[in-house]
């Protein structure tokens, strides 16, 4: 699902986008009822649903994403120019690179974006270059973050 999810973003597939939204909103909702109905059936009257707290944790944080899809498709998907850029590099602030500090932490998300991003791409490189090129661009938006929140750091400590 993030795979296709990417794709039709970076294809900026907007109605695909959006009937991809309403098959997984339908199919978590309808998968996660009958779990939770099946569940309660096999339940003794008076018995703890404890169990069922992961199954909630996970229907939240499907909703969570959900309601970030319903607004990425809401306020409508970006011009293909502005679709490979770093989001997290956008501003130097403490935030921002902790979150970018954090996607590169992550394993294989990093290279799982630039495979999608070379596999939607017209270019001239091969994947190796391509991965090449997108670790150099986060190496030097790491740097850069780095060297101005130095920066400011100092200069508003001097007054």
């Amino acid at each position: 699902m993030i795979v296709a999810d990417r794709v039709l973003y970076l294809c900026s597939f907007a109605t695909g986008k959006m009937l991809s939204y309403f098959f997984s909103l339908i199919l978590y909702t309808v998968y996660a009822s009958n779990v939770v109905w099946e569940f309660e059936g096999q339940l003794d009257p008076g018995s703890s649903t404890n169990f069922l707290i992961p199954l909630r944790i996970f229907y939240l944080v499907k909703g969570l994403s959900l309601a970030l899809q319903a607004l990425q498709i809401k306020y409508g998907l970006p011009h293909k120019s502005a679709l490979y850029g770093q989001f997290l590099a956008r501003r130097v602030n403490t935030m921002s690179w902790c979150g970018f500090r954090f996607y590169r932490a992550l394993p294989f998300l990093f290279e799982l974006r630039c495979v999608l991003d070379w596999s939607c791409t017209t270019t001239a490189l091969n994947m190796y270059d391509w991965l090449k090129v997108q670790s150099q661009v986060a190496r030097s938006c790491n740097h850069l973050t780095c060297r101005c929140l130095a920066y400011f750091t100092i200069a508003s400590c001097r007054f």
